[in-house]
């Protein structure tokens, strides 16, 4: 069976389920949403891009044949990433994870080590203007402070 076949069929499962919970809670209104308003409508939009990629992978998948595995370790890589920076959140700090995070993800797209350290930089300081000083959520601040 096809990858992308596969895959869109489990988001489908996935965002019906989302929706049928969404509508066990009070939706409520537009204006004045409900517990249920985002599970509902998260599921509804999901369900949609599903059903458009289960439809386009029948097309696509008869035309190009067989796939090829990837040769390469970065989904793993970006797992164990991903864990680190769980793991490293509390102890170093938001923007302190989120900018070694942001580096290895770029340094794995083999980008310049100047454009990743920026990059990186500007993304941190960026998540952390958003969600810290306009949003007023706390975060993380580790031994830095910040």
């Amino acid at each position: 069976m096809p990858r992308d076949l596969v895959s869109g069929l489990f988001w489908l499962a996935v965002a019906i389920f989302a929706a049928v919970q969404g509508l066990s809670l009070k939706l409520g209104s537009l204006n004045r949403p409900g517990a249920g308003f985002f599970p509902f409508w998260g599921g509804v939009v999901l369900g949609l891009l599903s059903i458009v990629l289960v439809v386009s992978s029948r097309g696509r998948d008869a035309a190009a044949g067989s796939r090829s595995r990837p040769e390469s370790s970065k989904p793993l890589v970006v797992v164990g990433a991903l864990l680190g920076y769980l793991l490293l959140l509390e102890t170093i700090g938001f923007v302190a994870v989120t900018f070694l995070f942001l580096l290895l993800l770029f340094r794995l797209e083999r980008l310049t080590w100047a454009f990743s350290a920026v990059s990186a930089g500007v993304g941190a300081l960026a998540s952390y203007v958003l969600f810290q000083l306009w949003l007023k959520t706390q975060l993380p601040t580790g031994p830095f402070g910040f």
